[in-house]
């Protein structure tokens, strides 16, 4: 049964907890003080000084400005307001095989072009206070090559990684915002992560820790050889530092450039993918076919939670209940509180064979069925309850929640 999509959702919400440092951060832009006007400043020595992340042609809100970004199989792509339930049209993108998001752009890939989608909303959370920004939402272009893609950032570096290719390139994040690919580094590299001043980037069988330019640093408790990580695949960059899996652990990357190792236990089934609400310190992965870890980043230390049916896909809501969402191959949303053991189920929303399209925020967690141009919005605290049922103008098989 479908739903008005303005009915369930309050349109005032609570600040979300998400990390300055996380995949979803906003625009960095040299700013003197931060406040909450919801317009620009004037060029006026009395004026108020720009908003930190503010950025020409946005406007700042009291809330997350909150919306799902879909592209169908032939590139249609529309954006659809979670607040107000208004949907805009923006023009047409390739054919998306590949897709990936940091909470504000969506990157798309076939098998010759990867192409990036700027949402147009984004947070930026300096711990004590955020700020919620909102522009035009746009294609901003495409970059040769294809295949898998991931996207991480920071509020100054956006990465773009080809694992299969080993290719990774870094992007000025205020260029990209104002809609321009100003590319600032290209590595031979299967996983490169963002954090602060530094990149984290996975080549060979060894993760090293770079500057903005890609050269080796010398930051403490690095060296030139790096950390040895046996084949690095997946990574994500938390409140507490940088994660690259490896077939054996993890290596863990602070702010300082420090590295460290979190081995896992002797025969398990590594995760080759971490997720997680924006920026927290604890995240998922996928344990072959037993369940799911989670990896706490900040005590270096994993959990193995088994689930009655094969996950294939897992995120952690990292909140005060440790909820973690998940979809089983029976296409059943699956929701564990891991602080009790408990575990609530919806029905089967989705194609349990296919990989499916999860997102979340501190409150809800989105589920997309292509098969049905819809998206099941599932409040996670309330038993996996289906809120809400939110119909698209297309059928998504690129989807990403924007303005986290």
């Amino acid at each position: 049964m479908n739903h008005d999509p303005t009915t369930d959702r309050p349109r005032t919400r609570l600040p979300r907890l998400l990390g300055a440092l996380g995949l979803t951060t906003g625009l960095a832009l040299t700013a003197t003080a931060c406040s909450t006007a919801s317009t620009p400043p004037v060029d006026d020595a009395s004026a108020t000084a720009a908003p930190h992340g503010w950025v020409a042609g946005a406007t700042e809100s009291q809330e997350p400005q909150l919306g799902l970004l879909a592209v169908s199989a032939t590139g249609e792509t529309a954006l659809r307001d979670l607040l107000t339930g208004e949907t805009t049209d923006l023009d047409r993108v390739g054919a998306a095989e590949h897709s990936a998001t940091d909470g504000r752009f969506l990157v798309t890939s076939d098998g010759d072009r990867t192409t990036v989608v700027d949402g147009g909303s984004w947070t930026v959370d300096h711990g004590d206070h955020t700020h919620y920004y909102a522009a035009e939402p746009r294609i901003v272009g495409t970059l040769e090559g294809g295949g898998p893609v991931q996207v991480h950032s920071s509020e100054t570096m956006t990465t773009i990684a080809w694992p299969e290719r080993g290719e990774a390139v870094v992007l000025d994040r205020a260029a990209l915002g104002q809609g321009e690919l100003d590319e600032t580094a290209r590595l031979d590299a299967t996983v490169l992560l963002p954090l602060g001043e530094h990149l984290v980037a996975a080549e060979g069988d060894t993760v090293r820790v770079l500057d903005t330019d890609g050269e080796q640093t010398g930051s403490t408790g690095s060296t030139s050889a790096g950390q040895a990580c046996t084949d690095p695949a997946g990574g994500i960059v938390t409140r507490a530092g940088a994660v690259v899996g490896c077939a054996d652990g993890a290596v863990v990357v602070d702010d300082a450039g420090a590295t460290s190792f979190v081995e896992l236990p002797d025969d398990a089934e590594r995760p080759t993918a971490f997720a997680a609400r924006a920026g927290r310190p604890t995240v998922a992965g996928l344990a072959g076919d037993t369940g799911f870890w989670l990896l706490d980043v900040r005590q270096g230390s994993w959990q193995h939670v088994p689930t009655e049916r094969p996950l294939r896909a897992v995120v952690a809501v990292d909140d005060q209940d440790e909820h973690v969402v998940g979809v089983d191959d029976a296409g059943r949303v699956v929701v564990v509180t891991a602080s009790t053991g408990k575990v609530a189920t919806t029905d089967p929303l989705v194609d349990g064979d296919r990989a499916p399209l999860l997102q979340l925020d501190a409150q809800r967690a989105y589920v997309a069925d292509p098969t049905a141009a819809v998206v099941h919005e599932i409040d996670f605290a309330d038993g996996a309850r289906v809120a809400r049922t939110i119909e698209l103008p297309l059928a998504p098989v690129a989807f990403a929640e924007v303005g986290l």
